[in-house]
């Protein structure tokens, strides 16, 4: 009969028989066999993404100094509306004609309901308004990075008499259709 059994530092002891066991080849032979009778499944992965067409548009202020007074006229002021689109968008750049417009005049009001006068222009020669839709609005291609810039041309003929002080503004719409 066997007084001990057991396992100690790497030794077996078993009654009088003292064996080494060599614990990493045991491992690796345990190691072994589970990676033998391993199973495995796979499948692929394509990843991807869909561009859509998108453009954004940022504005400027246009400012006129009319410190000339009454009469004083023509009066020009230009600003520069940045556009930025997916490259080769088709876009075109539309303008209402302003919260405070009579007819196809835009006109800036002041808080005492005095109004001026002006127009916005696609031409620096300042003969083509600029309006919407096809043949009233400056169009483009985004090429490159897909930035542009076009420059609104705004004119004020002439400052009207009898105008109270004070800051005459409007508010214009500007859309990109692509």
């Amino acid at each position: 009969m066997f007084s001990h059994q057991g396992l100690k530092n790497g030794l077996r002891i078993s009654g009088s028989t003292v064996r080494f066991i060599h614990l990493p080849k045991m491992l690796f032979a345990i190691a072994a066999l589970g990676a033998s009778s391993q199973a495995y499944a796979q499948a692929t992965l394509s990843p991807n993404v869909e561009v859509i067409d998108g453009c954004t548009v940022l504005t400027a202020e246009m400012t006129f100094d009319v410190s000339a007074g009454a009469g004083a006229g023509p009066i020009d002021s230009a600003t520069q509306i940045q556009i930025e689109c997916t490259r080769l968008a088709i876009f075109r750049v539309d303008m209402d004609l302003g919260s405070n417009a009579s007819g196809t005049q835009r006109r800036m009001r002041n808080p005492a309901g005095d109004f001026i006068p002006y127009q916005i222009y696609r031409n620096a020669a300042r003969s083509q308004v600029w309006g919407s839709g096809w043949g009233n609005a400056p169009w483009g291609i985004a090429f490159g990075l897909g930035r542009d810039s076009v420059t609104a041309y705004g004119r004020i003929n002439t400052v009207p008499n009898g105008l109270s002080p004070g800051t005459y503004e409007d508010t214009v719409t500007v859309s990109i259709t692509f």
